[in-house]
């Protein structure tokens, strides 16, 4: 299928009068930028207000958390699913009128959230909505950056709309407030309002030229949202459904096992079998879902992995760090909110600033100073989380990890878009998205599986060790499916199952150690991948890499 000529020359028309180049065009460009910067910051201040209502919700709605934790899974699960078919669409009907879509359902979704009666039609109304319509705005946002900037301008361009997403560790402070004193409808209703400006914003964005074809990659697009569905998923089920052995709370086995796990690799292999099917569509067809300048860039590759890491950290540090600061030194949301700002400030000042003020600087130089200090921060962490009380050095490891997260994201999205022709260019928000979320439910998915692999193996150990135990008290203990719990939970478990005040003595000292050593090998887990990822910061340079 060729492609028309004079719709090509066309999008560059209307490409050109939209650059960011100087005089009026580059302040028009300004503001579209700040419609994309807005919109970025929307969806992450979306996410704040939802984990800072939880407990209001729980209380209005009779629910449980697992209901909470569902709605927070619908979510994920629908923004992350569509995301590289929203990379394709978006170059077919138009990137305004996809982020003017995205945006239009995320503000039914907020108004749903905001008046929904019961919590079922918040889960399966609201936040299915909302996760959708993420999936358009965010490719949007990221595809729309290429169509406005080239060169070192596409590069800040880039650092802004990634300092927006650092906003996403400050903004639950004041949305807390806003939900400790108007509620949550209240707050989801301000966000109807300010989602709701951002689509007559959206007037000031290019309205690039449609593809000339209408052909669309439904094989494509149905391989990969599968893929990326049953991946994303997996994860989300492993805390609840187990590893390899399964939880009570495991629907069904397959072979014996938890099907999380097996979901996940089923993914796997439907990403796996895209990556022909997409060589394959491109060569017949002229249109694919995953280009292979994609798939053949080793820059593209590397770029992927900065993308993913530093989401990958924020997801393993929010689980194991929160989990700790909550259940362990007992602070409240507030409090806990309040240390976000330690992380969330350098991220949210590197994001922006070294594009800007340092536009010349070795991109590749910059990722490997931000995975270094990814780790170090991390080591750090898992020094901090030994102890029973906020230590020194757990706040300067995460904001060393803040740094390092900066430090990445200044670079990471123009490192992707720049190693690829700049008709695909564009297009690369989709990948961007995805990698994005995986990034994320990968690493709290994977930490909590270590840390309740670390504390049950610990805790089993110790009552097998025990000589003196009632054997019914011991059946029990043996069966039991622990979890990270601070010491007056684990009492409570403990007193509930009738285990004597001795028992309990020897069994809350041994949970300490367990717990302490769960969050430290969870921490040392992602200092060892971030050291791991400097080896991908040296890839060959592409042929067909776009200039600028």
């Amino acid at each position: 299928m060729v492609m028309d000529m004079s719709s090509t020359c066309a999008c560059k028309e209307r490409v050109e009068v939209a650059r960011g180049q100087g005089g009026s065009v580059g302040s028009k460009a300004t503001i579209s930028l700040a419609v994309l910067a807005l919109a970025q910051l929307g969806v992450s201040a979306d996410n704040g207000a939802f984990s800072v209502a939880m407990s209001e919700m729980m209380s209005v709605f009779g629910c449980s958390v697992a209901d909470v934790q569902l709605a927070n899974t619908v979510y994920a699960l629908m923004a992350g699913t569509f995301m590289l078919a929203s990379g394709l669409l978006g170059l077919m009907v138009g990137w305004r009128r996809t982020f003017v879509g995205g945006m239009v359902l995320m503000v039914i979704g907020e108004i749903v959230t905001a008046l929904a009666p019961v919590v079922e039609l918040l889960i399966w109304g609201g936040r299915l909505a909302v996760g959708v319509g993420a999936s358009l705005v965010i490719p949007s946002v990221l595809g729309m950056v290429p169509l406005l900037f080239e060169g070192d301008k596409r590069k800040q361009a880039y650092g802004v709309i990634a300092g927006s997403a650092a906003l996403a560790t400050i903004v639950p402070i004041p949305l807390g407030m806003l939900v400790d004193n108007f509620g949550f409808r209240f707050t989801f209703g301000a966000l109807v309002a300010y989602f709701g400006a951002l689509v007559a914003a959206s007037l000031a964005l290019p309205a690039s030229q449609p593809r000339a074809s209408k052909k669309f990659d439904l094989v494509g697009a149905a391989l990969a949202s599968m893929g990326l569905f049953a991946v994303m998923f997996g994860l989300s089920r492993i805390s609840a459904w187990g590893v390899a052995d399964p939880l009570p709370t495991a629907p069904f086995t397959i072979f014996g096992l938890s099907p999380a796990p097996l979901i996940v690799i089923a993914g796997v292999a439907l990403l796996i079998v895209l990556v022909p099917v997409e060589l394959w569509m491109e060569r017949a067809h002229d249109v694919a879902i995953l280009p292979s300048s994609f798939i053949k860039s080793a820059q593209v590759r590397s770029g992927v992995v900065a993308i993913a890491l530093p989401f990958f950290y924020m997801g393993a540090q929010g689980l194991v760090a929160t989990s700790f600061y909550q259940l362990v030194v007992g602070l409240g949301g507030t409090s806990t909110a309040l240390l976000g700002i330690v992380s969330g400030v350098p991220m949210l000042v590197l994001a922006m600033g070294i594009p800007r003020k340092f536009p010349q600087a070795n991109s590749w130089l910059v990722v490997r100073c931000g995975y270094i200090a990814i780790a170090l921060g991390a080591i750090m962490a898992a020094f901090g989380v030994r102890s029973s009380e906020l230590t020194s050095i757990m706040v300067l490891g995460t904001l060393l990890g803040g740094i390092g997260v900066g430090m990445v994201n200044s670079q990471s999205n123009n490192l992707v878009a720049s190693a690829v022709p700049a008709h695909d260019a564009q297009q690369s928000g989709g990948i961007q998205g995805a990698a994005r979320n995986l990034g994320l439910a990968l690493g709290s998915a994977a930490m909590g599986s270590v840390m309740l692999i670390a504390v049950n193996m610990g805790l089993d150990a110790s009552v097998e060790s025990m000589a003196v135990l009632d054997e019914p008290v011991r059946t029990a203990l043996e069966q039991t499916v622990y979890t990270y719990e601070g010491d007056a939970a684990f009492s409570a478990r403990m007193d509930g199952m009738g285990v004597s005040d001795s028992v309990a003595g020897e069994l809350i000292t041994a949970n300490r150690e367990v717990r302490a050593n769960a969050g430290a090998i969870a921490m040392s887990t992602v200092a060892a991948l971030a050291g791991l990822s400097l080896f991908t910061t040296f890839p060959k340079k592409s042929k067909d890499a776009a200039r600028g």
